[in-house]
C-alpha cells in the first residue's frame, strides 16, 4: 500500500527548499504522526535512502525523533515519524514564568544525550543547531533532521556541511574531522542561547560579495571561524543577563578550537554544569524577573530565523499541489507498482564500500563528504551547506 492510502496528510509543520514536514493521521487507527517529504526533482533517490538508513540507525534513543516508516514513489520520498509538540526555541519561549539558567542547562543536557547516542552508533550529525532540536509530547528534547549525517570512518570525514554559524574550525579549514565537530556545533548553539549572539560574527568591513547576500554572509562567517577573528567574547548582548561562571565554563569547553582537547559527548555529560541538582542555589522570587533568560532566547530565535535560507514560494506551492493530487489519487485506490515502500538497510551490517558524494539540503545548500557503507548506499542531505573556499 502507498503512504497516501495509509495516511491522511494534514497541516504543514515546516517548509524548506527541497522538502517539507506535515502532520498526518493513520487512516485505520487515527493515530497522529508527522511525515517528512523530500522532492526527487531536487534530491536524488539514493540520497534519501541514505538519510533513512542513518536516521533508522539513530532511532533507539528517547532524545532522537523516532523514524517509523519510509515510502517512496515516482516524485517524492516520505519519512513517517513520531509527531512532536514543536521547535525547541518556541517551546522554551512558551514555558510559563521566567526562564532560568538551570532550565537551559537541563535542556543542553538532553541535547547532549541525543548527540551522544548518535555518536555511539557511529554517526556524525553535521548540522547541530537550535532548529534541529524539537520537543516531544513527552516533554523531552529530541534531535532531528539527518539529511547531512554521515558515518564515522578511521581516516576521518571531510567536506563542509551544515549551517555556517555552527560549523567547527576543522570543518571550515577543510581538514578531516570526527564526531567532535558536533560538539563544537552544540557549543555554538549553547552560546547563542546563553548570550543572544553567535560565537563568531561576520566582519562588517569584509566586502565578500560575490554570489548574493545570503551566500556572502555564509562565506564571511566561515572565514571568521576559520581564522578565529574575532574570537568569542563571552559577553551577553546589551541588556541581557550575564550567564554564570559555571555555564560559561561549560560552553568554553565545547568551543575549544583544538578538536583533540575538545571533550567527547560522553565526557561533556560529566562536566559540572551537566550534573546540577535541585539543591543548586536559585534566584529568589525578587530576582527572578531580572535573572530571566527570556529576552536572550527571544534574540536567539530571531538570529536563527535570520540565518535561514529563503524558500521560493513557487517551489513550495508546486509541491503542495502535487501532494494534494497524490492524496486524492491514491485515497483508497489500488496503485499497483506505481508506488512502493522500501526497506532500510540492516543497521549493523559491516561497511563494505567507499563513496564520495554530494549532499543537498532543505536550505538550498550543498556539502560533500566521504564515508563507508554497505548495500550500495551513498550520502544524502536535506539540510546542508555549500563548499566554498575562504
Amino acid at each position: 500500500m502507498t503512504v497516501h492510502e495509509q495516511y491522511s496528510f494534514q497541516d504543514k509543520l515546516g517548509q524548506g527548499s527541497y522538502g517539507q514536514v506535515r502532520a498526518c493521521v493513520r487512516r485505520n487507527t487515527q493515530q497522529e504522526f508527522a511525515v517528512k517529504i523530500i522532492d526527487f526533482d531536487a534530491v536524488n533517490k539514493k540520497y534519501a535512502t541514505v538519510e533513512g538508513y542513518v536516521w533508522k540507525r539513530c532511532s533507539g534513543s528517547q532524545h532522537v525523533v523516532r523514524l517509523l516508516e519510509t515510502y517512496t514513489d515516482q516524485s517524492l520520498c516520505y519519512f513517517v515519524m513520531e509527531k512532536c509538540e514543536g521547535s525547541l526555541l518556541d517551546n522554551v519561549l512558551k514555558r510559563p514564568g521566567s526562564i532560568q539558567e538551570l532550565e537551559l542547562l537541563d535542556t543542553f543536557r538532553q541535547m547532549l544525550h541525543g548527540i551522544q547516542h548518535c555518536h555511539s552508533v557511529g554517526v556524525i550529525h553535521r548540522d547541530i543547531k537550535p532548529a534541529n532540536f524539537i520537543v516531544g509530547f513527552d516533554g523531552l528534547v529530541k534531535l532531528c533532521d539527518f539529511g547531512l549525517s554521515t558515518l564515522v570512518t578511521v581516516e576521518g570525514t571531510t567536506g563542509v556541511s551544515g549551517t555556517a554559524p555552527f560549523m567547527s574550525p576543522e570543518m571550515v579549514q577543510h581538514r578531516s574531522y570526527d564526531q567532535k565537530t558536533d560538539i563544537w556545533s552544540l557549543g555554538a548553539t549553547c552560546y547563542l542561547m546563553m548570550y543572544g549572539a553567535f560565537p563568531y560574527l561576520c566582519d562588517p568591513h569584509d566586502e565578500y560579495v560575490k554570489d548574493g547576500e545570503q551566500r556572502s554572509k555564509s562565506r564571511m562567517m566561515q572565514k571568521a571561524i576559520a581564522t578565529n577573528k574575532v574570537p568569542p567574547t563571552y559577553v551577553a548582548e546589551k541588556g541581557l543577563r550575564t550567564p554564570s561562571k559555571l555555564a560559561r565554563a561549560f560552553v568554553e569547553r565545547l568551543l575549544l578550537r583544538c578538536s583533540l582537547k575538545r571533550p567527547s559527548a560522553t565526557k561533556c555529560l560529566l562536566l559540572p554544569a551537566m550534573n546540577l541538582t535541585s539543591t543548586v542555589d536559585k534566584p529568589t522570587s525578587g530576582e527572578e524577573e531580572a535573572a530571566s533568560l527570556l529576552p536572550t532566547i527571544q534574540l536567539a530565535r530571531q538570529r536563527t530565523i535570520e540565518s535561514k535560507t529563503w524558500v521560493d514560494p513557487t517551489v513550495a506551492k508546486t509541491m503542495d499541489e502535487l501532494i494534494e493530487q497524490l492524496q486524492k489519487r491514491f485515497r483508497g485506490a489500488d496503485t499497483g507498482d506505481w508506488a512502493n515502500s522500501f526497506s532500510l538497510p540492516v543497521v549493523n551490517s559491516a561497511p563494505s564500500s567507499g563513496f564520495h558524494s554530494r549532499s543537498i539540503s532543505h536550505d538550498g545548500k550543498f556539502g560533500t563528504s566521504s564515508w563507508l557503507v554497505g548495500d550500495n548506499i551513498s550520502e544524502c542531505s536535506t539540510t546542508a551547506s555549500a563548499i566554498q573556499s575562504l
